[in-house]
């Protein structure tokens, strides 16, 4: 038998007829503490005029109350259902009527009607909801998938058999494949249909993820590809067989190959001949060759449109004997003659990292020109006395990084300046020293404004200081830094990080990781930001990373004051 409506709930009642929601409300608190009232009953009652005077929170809690007390029973999941559909949540109300039907037993009297309900939000959910795709103008609809990824426009294939369609006939979505964020091993099928859905005309493929047995078919197709321009393969796979299968890309323009295909000197040749239009090639692994196929003629005389050249190497044959070409050589790049193979080089990384560590020297060979470079990379190798001497003005970007300990006392500088020179990075470089970095510093004039002089032990931060402040060789532009990484260098504590506060008023980004500074630090540089006075450097950014005294009430200080603190 169910409860008996106590007197409190009647009046309630009344009071909600009435349209006194406060006071049926107040009457209902009263009723829940009466001893063998209805709980569920007045809870219901509640909830219902909690939604007459909109405080849809509070009549939800009420209705979820109710489900809680009383599992078996179908008022909990019919009130809770009508909040959510007052709130316009039609979607969680749709759930509450599912949970609801899983949890009443199949000879429930009331669970039909629950059925009823559900069945009737459903339909009515079916008939509001319209494909977008649909409703939008063609050209519209296009400009809105250009701006997914590829990974999302794959995905979107298996929404419904319509958006396959729709999807699959725009041919313009498929001239870019990228397979970068595939959850999974891609099978050679899965890039053939991708390629089909181009009609063949694709132009960009960046394949990685790739299943081990599905290279050599994926290769196969991507070849048969006439306009074909981008091709970054992270697969392993055998280097002369990729050469035949490619040798006939006349229109690519860029070539990475990832570690796992590696490329011997020869082919590296006969890659450049065979395509005339590469303006890229990177090979992350490359092999040393025989001097024969240098001297027969097989490199090519002229590369007027390549301008980025990346090579790596992890190859211990470094330095040239009778036989074979140091490892990360570039035949006729320093020759200085009126017909130069790369006239239009703008950048020249290479990378060499062995399992056993031997001195590879830059620059190598006996002439000593380089091509007007913008942008010069190189890692592992040791720098000779005159590096400086040979770089050209146009260089803007100079990355140096790890190499020999073996290092010069002093670096000669050429006739000039750098002048477009604005990033300088050193990682690891045991030659920068307060004798050899002025060069680049001061001598050079450059117009530097972002320097990493990161893990240069041989160098302080007063030596850093005294440069920029230098008399004898000034050069202002320093004054105008925006980014600076000093990680692990000596004598960065509180006191160095001031100088830099009040030397580098432009300064944006400063990273300290891994040195002295405190808590001090971070207070100067938040601090600062709120400040109308151009006493110090207003920054963006700062890097304490490993910064053993930097407690985390000042990272919040920091923080708090809008500035982004890196840990």
């Amino acid at each position: 038998m169910p409860p008996v409506v106590s007197a409190l709930q009647q009046r309630g009642q009344k009071l909600y007829q009435k349209g006194d929601f406060k006071g049926a409300i107040a009457a209902f608190d009263e009723a829940l503490r009466q001893p063998n009232v209805d709980v569920i009953g007045v809870l219901d009652n509640r909830s219902a005029t909690f939604c007459k005077l909109e405080q849809y929170d509070q009549a939800r809690r009420d209705a979820k109350q109710m489900i809680k007390k009383a599992k078996d029973d179908e008022r909990g999941y019919l009130r809770c259902a009508k909040v959510l559909l007052l709130e316009g949540k039609p979607e969680k109300a749709q759930e509450i009527y599912a949970y609801g039907l899983k949890m009443l037993p199949s000879e429930h009297p009331r669970r039909e009607m629950l059925q009823q309900l559900h069945k009737k939000l459903e339909d009515r959910m079916l008939l509001n909801r319209r494909d977008p795709f649909t409703m939008l103008p063609l050209e519209i609809a296009v400009l809105v998938v250009q701006q997914f990824s590829f990974k999302q426009i794959a995905g979107i294939l298996r929404v419904c058999k319509d958006w396959e369609r729709f999807f699959g006939s725009m041919t313009n979505l498929w001239m870019h494949i990228d397979l970068t964020g595939a959850r999974g091993k891609v099978s050679w099928t899965a890039v053939r249909s991708y390629i089909r859905r181009s009609k063949a005309m694709l132009t960009h493929a960046t394949i990685k993820n790739l299943a081990t047995t599905s290279t050599p078919k994926t290769l196969e197709f991507l070849s048969r590809c006439p306009r074909l321009e981008h091709l970054e393969l992270w697969a392993s796979h055998d280097c002369k067989d990729f050469y035949q299968k490619f040798k006939g890309s006349k229109r690519l323009k860029s070539l990475i190959l990832s570690a796992d295909l590696p490329v011997s000197h020869d082919y590296l040749g006969r890659l450049l001949v065979a395509l005339p239009n590469l303006e890229r090639i990177a090979l992350w692994n490359v092999k040393s060759s025989n001097m024969e196929f240098y001297n027969s003629g097989q490199w090519p005389k002229s590369l007027p449109n390549l301008k980025s050249i990346t090579l790596a190497s992890r190859q211990n044959v470094a330095q040239p004997t009778t036989q074979h070409m140091p490892v990360l050589s570039v035949p006729a790049l320093m020759e200085n003659s009126e017909s130069p193979v790369y006239p239009n080089l703008e950048e020249l990384r290479l990378d060499f990292d062995p399992a056993v560590h031997s001195i590879y020297t830059f620059p190598d060979g006996p002439d000593r020109h380089i091509p007007p470079l913008r942008r010069l990379e190189l890692r592992g190798k040791t720098i000779e006395q005159d590096f400086c001497a040979i770089l050209p003005s146009s260089i803007e970007h100079i990355h140096v990084q790890g190499g020999s300990a073996r290092r010069p006392t002093y670096l000669e500088l050429r006739e000039g300046t750098l002048p477009n020179l604005h990033t300088l990075i050193f990682i690891d470089t045991g030659f920068i020293t307060n004798q050899t970095l002025p060069v680049f510093l001061n001598d050079a004039q450059a117009p530097i404004r972002t320097l990493f002089l990161n893990e240069c032990f041989n160098l302080t931060i007063y030596d850093l200081v005294a440069m920029v402040e230098s008399q004898e060789v000034p050069n202002p532009e320093l004054e105008k830094m925006a980014e600076l990484s000093l990680t692990h260098m000596r004598g960065v504590d509180d006191a160095g990080a001031r100088r830099l506060y009040t030397l580098f008023l432009d300064l944006k980004v400063l990273n300290l990781s891994y040195t002295q500074i405190t808590g001090v630090t971070i207070r100067l540089f938040a601090d600062a930001r709120a400040s109308d006075s151009r006493d110090g450097a207003k920054l963006d950014r700062l890097f304490v990373r490993g910064c053993e005294s930097v407690s985390s009430d000042a990272v919040a200080y920091g923080r708090e004051r809008g500035l982004e603190v890196i840990t």
